[in-house]
């Protein structure tokens, strides 16, 4: 088994000059009569990331990192150009995914560190109950409480193997020791021949970063980098964008291993192998933001030779289109209630570029990130992305978007307010209601066109679709009911108060309700959250 960088490039390297001959090797080695026994249903393994953004990889033109696996899935599969989460915040963007609903329509799910209701359907629930076997390894849904399901919705856990692959290099790292491929392989010898759906989430490149790893992976250096001109151009900033890259090198280290894994359980023949994120760079206007950089994902679907390999697609693509798609590719109906659509005609095209007209536009929300507001009042928002605008309405314009991860990068823009007024404005200061921006002439959004009278017809159209998309959807937010999103219970208080220690039996399981309200209680009050609290436990009938 690998434990270190090195070996996984040797294994991807290995895997980029024998998948073309997979077919011919399975027939040479007899394997054909056990294909055509075999379920003829594709299988399933969808790989997320935590906080990339679509830029940093090769596939999308970036040459500042080293992705060879995830490049060789791209150029033997299909690029998707214009792929956005529902939402920029990793709960209820996992959510959105799972079930192919805009997050605003998922309850207690729609946001960070709440909990997915049960009568909430799941592609994963839905393909097993369909005969499917479905698993998942890494970081699944969440992070939030499992309240009343008796797993996490991503599929049951496969996490206890685990590696060190720079214990000889660092004391310390913070890159996860979930060994994603060894795990996917522990599955893959309980699922035998049947079909099967099977999460991967890695947990990088979320923050922390281990300080030295991009050197020890010997990365350029920093001086190299192009730095996004919404952050400052720093040495520190440099550093910290140097190590975001370096633990996207790690993931597709552990993408060429789990490709290996389902070659050698001959499973590569009739498995659709997604790539994604669940939303961007834990970066100042990046992720918990609509504007490109927090809701821009790489989307990479590779299957065999199913598709004409090497093409890329430019139509619009939401993530609850994800659930629609997979449940097709099964011979499954999509539920009526989701609000995805199935992009599987878009896989199986022969054609580049624009294949659907009608896909030139999706919809975003945000709302509550992090609890950085008393009473947990939030700074929520509402967009609409086409080609060529991005319209973004906030809905209470007087709260401030405080919830930006912590790191090096934020400090630099903190400490350098009076050097950098303009950028530390755009991040930390009063949005209005609208915002407008040109993507062909403003690809970073930096320059509201709301108020620009040439720009008049497009922001009320823009304006009127979302409106009208959020009326057609039951978005609370267009019925005055937003104490869907602030009254719901916030589980984030019991880990960073130390009432409990995460570990995958104390997410919600082992848990009677009474508990949970109770140590919730404790947590608000400590807090001085005692009014919130109060207003949680009514909706959630705790006091009945």
């Amino acid at each position: 088994m690998s434990t270190g960088f090195g070996k996984d490039v040797h294994v991807s390297r290995h895997w980029r000059r024998t998948l073309p001959f997979w077919t011919a090797l399975m027939l040479a080695t007899g394997c054909e009569t056990a294909i055509r026994e075999r379920d003829t249903r594709p299988s399933i393994v969808f790989i997320i990331a935590d906080d990339l953004s679509w830029e940093h990889l090769g596939a999308y033109g970036s040459t500042e990192v080293r992705t060879p696996n995830i490049d060789r899935l791209a150029a033997e599969g299909i690029v998707f150009t214009n792929s956005f989460v529902s939402t920029s915040s990793c709960t209820p963007s996992r959510a959105s995914i799972l079930t192919g609903r805009n997050g605003f329509e998922l309850s207690q799910g729609a946001t960070l560190w709440g909990y997915l209701p049960i009568r909430l359907a799941t592609y994963p629930d839905l393909l097993e109950a369909a005969g499917y076997r479905v698993g998942a390894t890494g970081k699944g849904w969440g992070p939030g409480f499992l309240m009343d399901r008796d797993r996490n919705p991503a599929g049951l856990l496969y996490s206890q193997i685990e590696s060190d692959p720079y214990g000889h290099l660092f004391d310390r790292t913070e890159v996860s020791k979930v060994d994603y491929a060894a795990n996917l392989d522990a599955f893959l010898e309980e699922a035998g021949e049947d079909p099967f759906a099977f999460w991967i989430g890695t947990y990088e490149p979320h923050r922390g970063y281990t300080p030295g790893l991009a050197n020890a992976l010997e990365r350029p250096g920093p001086g190299s980098l192009s730095v996004p001109p919404f952050v400052p151009d720093e040495p520190a900033v440099r550093e910290d964008l140097n190590e975001y890259l370096a633990e996207v090198e790690h993931i597709d280290g552990q993408v060429g291993r789990v490709v290996e894994a389902l070659g050698k359980h001959e499973r590569l023949d009739n498995t659709i192998i997604v790539f994604t994120s669940d939303n961007g760079m834990p970066f100042p206007r990046a992720k918990a933001t609509l504007y490109d950089h927090g809701t821009r994902m790489p989307l990479v679907f590779w299957w065999g030779d199913r598709p004409v390999p090497g093409r890329t697609v430019t139509d619009l693509i939401s993530h609850t289109d994800l659930a629609p798609t997979f449940l097709e590719a099964a011979g499954l109906e999509v539920p009526e209630e989701m609000s995805g659509r199935s992009f599987l005609s878009q896989v199986l095209s022969d054609r580049n570029g624009e294949i659907d007209a009608e896909r030139d536009r999706v919809y975003l929300y945000r709302e509550r990130h992090a609890w950085c507001c008393e009473d947990g009042v939030t700074f929520a928002s509402r967009a609409v992305r086409t080609r060529d605008y991005l319209l973004i309405w906030n809905a209470n314009p007087d709260v401030l978007p405080a919830d930006v991860d912590g790191g090096p990068t934020r400090t630099a823009l903190t400490d350098g307010r009076e050097r950098y007024p303009e950028l530390y404005n755009l991040t930390f200061g009063r949005r209005p209601e609208f915002e407008l921006f040109d993507m062909r002439r403003d690809p970073y959004q930096m320059r509201n066109l709301i108020g620009d009278a040439s720009h008049a017809d497009v922001a009320e159209a823009l304006r009127a679709d979302l409106f009208a998309y959020l009326e057609a959807r039951g978005d609370p937010r267009m019925s005055d009911s937003e104490a869907q999103f602030t009254d719901t219970p916030y589980f984030g208080f019991l880990f960073e108060l130390g009432l409990l220690k995460w570990s995958d039996d104390r997410d919600g399981r082992r848990f009677s309700e009474a508990e949970i309200s109770e140590l919730l209680r404790q947590a608000y009050e400590a807090k001085g959250e005692e009014e919130a609290f109060r207003r949680v436990a009514r909706r959630e009938g705790w006091n009945d």
